[in-house]
């Protein structure tokens, strides 16, 4: 009769249950559903984090107190550092959609130019203001963020000039189109008008919708003589 040890085969080894009694199946099951939760809890903080910073920010502007962000999203200073690792990175994913917008929007006008060629410099002079009435009504949406884009613009390491690369892009589209157009001086560049506009006062003004009487002025200063 053939003798049996004890010792179990590589074979062996591969089908039976870990240690713990439970199988190497039930085992991947539990890690995924813990793999599972983090990530819930990290989309829940992350989405918590982003409402907080616009609060913050709504009421104090971009140069308000950045921990009060952690401290009205209900989570520690580390979980705010992990998901936006300066203020920066924090304005640029608030202001993503805003910029999406005046990106979408300066491709419309630019198709629009492109489409009414006949129409002449007035109607490219029009629609580039538009399109400029709407970045200063957008740059009001936080205390300084007009400054802050302004400053990001000429820092190609900075976030918020990451974000902005899109919609700076279209603009220059834009404007390039005017200039051919005959509407607006060529010796200008897209950072120096967003910078002009940027730089405009929130306050004294007669329109906020439109910025009069100071974007009014910019405008002016953009036409060819």
């Amino acid at each position: 009769m053939k003798r049996t040890t004890g010792r179990r085969t590589g074979a062996d080894r591969a089908s039976a249950p870990s240690a713990d009694g439970a199988g190497t199946h039930e085992g991947s099951e539990t890690g995924a559903g813990t793999t599972r939760r983090r990530r819930a809890d990290a989309r829940r903080n992350y989405a918590a984090l982003l409402e907080a910073g616009r609060e913050v920010f709504r009421a104090g502007g971009i140069d308000a107190p950045f921990d009060e962000v952690a401290r009205r999203a209900g989570v520690g200073r580390a979980t705010l550092y992990r998901n936006f690792p300066t203020r920066e990175h924090l304005f640029a994913a608030l202001i993503d959609d805003q910029l999406a917008v005046l990106e979408a929007r300066a491709r419309a006008c630019t198709d629009r130019l492109a489409a009414g060629t006949r129409r002449g410099p007035e109607e490219a002079a029009a629609v580039l203001a538009d399109w400029l009435r709407l970045y200063y009504r957008t740059g009001r949406r936080y205390g300084g963020m007009s400054a802050q884009i302004s400053r990001s613009l000429g820092d190609p390491d900075s976030p918020v000039a990451s974000a902005c690369a899109p919609m700076r892009a279209a603009f220059a589209a834009l404007l390039a189109a005017a200039q051919r157009s005959g509407a607006v001086r060529s010796d200008v560049a897209p950072e120096e008008v967003l910078a002009l506009v940027g730089a405009l006062p929130g306050t004294l003004v007669r329109d906020p919708a439109t910025g009069a009487p100071y974007l009014d002025i910019v405008l002016a200063g953009l036409r060819t003589p």
